[in-house]
């Protein structure tokens, strides 16, 4: 076997901030330490190679020195203890009434289906007839179309840096009940890296 020394392209800020929660996490449930395989320290830095890298978590427990087993609980507390520190839906639309911002876009993929319907204030794109061109409506709805896509690229561009940042969301490997913890996650870790 060969080893060899890697470097993680994450500011070392983050890995301490995420090494702080851990760290908390581990007190809070009366943790003793030195009883863990990894400290805080080397936990975080697996934690970050899985979002950074996309890696496999055995190759990563396997490169940490700790079980498969090990490699995803530790995985899994990571992605919690970021998770946690997301606001919540009304937290942000509270915050973004605070600062007077007149438009928050919801999501950066896939909106304009699942919104339809989706009540006083969501804007969707006016839906073009089956097998009609883009020409068949009216010149008003085109317009609102155009406006909305326009509006709508911000929020597409966020969510292609969010995926080109954290390489685990192109393709998430673990628990599809997962997902929306690990966004959450990255959301924290994006704006740590600030």
């Amino acid at each position: 076997m060969i080893t060899y020394v890697a470097t993680l392209d994450v500011p070392r800020h983050v890995v301490v901030y995420l090494a702080r929660l851990l760290a908390t996490h581990r007190r809070r449930l009366g943790t003793p330490r030195g009883s863990r395989a990894l400290g805080p320290f080397r936990q975080s830095v697996l934690v970050l190679r899985w979002f950074r890298e996309r890696g496999c978590v055995h190759c990563l427990a396997r490169g940490a020195g700790v079980s498969q087993a090990t490699g995803y609980r530790y995985l899994h507390e990571g992605i919690d203890v970021l998770a946690d520190q997301a606001p919540d839906l009304h937290e942000v639309l509270t915050d973004c009434r605070r600062q007077d911002i007149s438009h928050v876009i919801l999501d950066g993929t896939l909106a304009d289906k699942g919104y339809i319907g989706a009540g006083i204030g969501i804007h969707v794109s006016v839906r073009r007839p089956r097998g009609k061109s883009e020409h068949a409506l009216h010149v008003d709805n085109r317009t609102t179309n155009t406006l909305i896509r326009d509006l709508r690229a911000l929020g597409e561009r966020a969510a292609a840096e969010l995926k080109e940042r954290w390489r685990a969301l192109r393709h998430v490997s673990l628990s599809p009940s997962r997902i929306g913890d690990i966004a959450r996650a990255a959301l924290v870790l994006n704006t740590t890296w600030k």
